[in-house]
């Protein structure tokens, strides 16, 4: 049984999750582009002074150059999975869409773990509440979107799955 039968947001509405599915792809390049742009310029010596940022207490010049690499390669496999995203709906294959659906599965799980910890972790600053609550909006957004993919994986299941009647004599 599919999940979703339409993929809407406060941004986009698509009537099927075929067009969602797509949608969701192009809104994970566009957000990769940006988080690695973003990575780069702290990787650069830009400002990463904030609580709320993944590499805040990292040092410049060793373990922010590691883990900002490991961020870049994750953004750009997300891109290359959101490409064959795209192309498995196109084909009905969907093989095609599982470098997607286990990427936002598990970059969803970090989300929330890294909102726990920064609750634990500077639960003397109040203030901290409020980006850990939009992290947790954001996450959700992601579940909706890794739904709306799922969605779509499970109506290519469907129509692939053989349909046998055993006729007796």
């Amino acid at each position: 049984m599919v999940v979703l039968k339409t993929c809407w947001s406060p941004c986009i509405w698509n009537k099927d999750v075929s067009s969602g599915s797509k949608c969701v792809a192009v809104y994970s390049i566009a957000a990769s582009v940006i988080f690695i742009t973003f990575t780069a310029y702290m990787m650069l010596g830009g400002d990463s002074t904030q609580l709320y940022h993944p590499l805040f207490e990292t040092d410049v010049r060793y373990s922010m150059q590691f883990y900002g690499w490991s961020y870049i390669l994750y953004f750009m496999l997300l891109i290359l999975a959101s490409v064959m995203m795209i192309r498995g709906i196109d084909l009905m294959h969907r093989g095609l869409m599982l470098p997607w659906l286990s990427l936002v599965a598990f970059v969803t799980f970090l989300q929330f773990l890294f909102s726990i910890w920064l609750l634990y972790g500077y639960y003397i600053y109040i203030v901290i509440v409020i980006p850990a609550l939009v992290n947790w909006l954001w996450m959700g957004y992601n579940i909706y979107c890794w739904l709306c993919v799922f969605s779509q994986y499970q109506i290519i299941y469907q129509m692939q799955s053989p349909n046998i009647e055993l006729l007796y004599p």
